[in-house]
């Protein structure tokens, strides 16, 4: 199933920033994630969470990780308030998006899934996870062509973390489960890249354009831009 898929997969780079004077118990809770006993990873995660002293970077780790716990178990609900959470405490955590985005997938809440996904674009523009997942998303809303063009994104980045390559290898096998192989990916790569060229090569001309437009104003009433 494709949670148990991503067991082994996410938050390495957590456990490799926590601090020594908690490095065992945040450490136990990364470990955790690792196996397939979703149940230890939220009774781990607790714990460590439960423990007096931990800082804000552990606190939002082991949010992070409990949640996954929670996603894995199918308890969604859990694992949205636990990713919130974490977000509360970094922001910019792009994992903990993506998997709060994972979560709302499976609520069928596409909107707020995508928005999460989205999310994690932001802060890291080549999150292949989160570029699969959304073409997932459009795949489940019957958006094929939209789910197509997200899995040959996902296949186009070069992300190199464990994260990145499953991302990769599942994009790849529902672009061909769509009907889509290798030559013709290559053909619509092209193509592509053709339409992108042809639109960096009007842009001066569209932004000349736009200078001579008049423009839509605050309370929909159109403006001459100055």
């Amino acid at each position: 199933m494709r949670r148990s898929a991503i067991a082994a997969l996410v938050l390495a780079a957590f456990a490799a920033a926590t601090p020594a004077a908690h490095a065992q118990t945040v450490e136990d809770c990364y470990q955790a994630t690792l196996k397939d006993d979703d149940q230890a990873i939220i009774r781990i995660c607790s714990a460590a969470l439960e423990r007096g002293g931990i800082n804000n970077e552990d606190r939002s780790i082991a949010l992070s990780n409990r949640g996954l716990g929670y996603l894995r178990n199918k308890e969604y609900d859990k694992s949205i308030i636990d990713f919130s959470d974490a977000l509360l405490i970094n922001p910019k955590n792009a994992y903990s998006f993506n998997f709060r985005g994972d979560a709302w997938l499976e609520k069928k809440n596409f909107e707020r899934a995508l928005a999460d996904f989205d999310e994690a674009l932001k802060l890291d523009a080549g999150f292949t996870a989160s570029l699969y997942n959304r073409g997932v998303a459009f795949e489940r809303q019957g958006n094929v062509n939209g789910a197509r063009n997200e899995y040959r994104k996902a296949i186009a980045t070069s992300g190199d973390r464990a994260l990145d390559k499953w991302a990769r290898d599942r994009a790849q096998e529902r672009l061909t489960a769509l009907g889509e192989g290798p030559q013709q990916q290559q053909q619509q790569q092209r193509r592509d890249d053709d339409v992108r060229r042809s639109e960096r090569d009007r842009q001066p001309e569209r932004q000349q354009d736009q200078r001579n437009e008049p423009g839509r104003g605050s309370e929909g009433n159109y403006q001459r831009r100055r």
